[in-house]
């Protein structure tokens, strides 16, 4: 009977380990989740500027890696983009233009956007 118990034991260990292993899936890192954010960034302000009088160009925004944070929250990263230059909002004393969250299989799950507030 000890026996028994000791295999089934061992057995039930053994399946508990493997159960809590790797289950290979690889998650979306800092720099993959700015890849993905720039690629999403750049389609919306192909629009933007498509539909607008005024233009935003790449060149006055700003991804600014150190601002890029995990949130342990929504479990996501997230990630945003400043202008170089000036405010979007004076009322609230901000130059981010847009940001982004990204899940760990690397899907855009939040988006905003605030280019309406960029006054050239």
């Amino acid at each position: 009977m000890k026996k028994i118990s000791v295999i089934f034991i061992t057995l039930l260990a053994i399946f508990s380990l493997v159960g809590c292993g790797n289950d290979e899936t690889e998650e979306t890192t800092k720099e993959q989740a700015e890849e993905i954010t720039m690629e999403e960034f750049e389609k919306d302000i192909a629009n933007f500027n498509e539909e607008s009088n005024v233009d935003i160009k790449m060149d006055d925004v700003e991804l600014l890696s150190n601002e890029t944070h995990f949130s342990s929250t929504s479990k996501a990263w997230d990630v945003t983009f400043n202008l170089k230059d000036g405010l979007t909002n004076p009322e609230k004393a901000t130059s981010q233009i847009a940001s982004y969250s990204i899940n760990l299989k690397g899907e855009i799950t939040g988006k905003v956007t605030s280019f309406e507030f960029v006054q050239r």
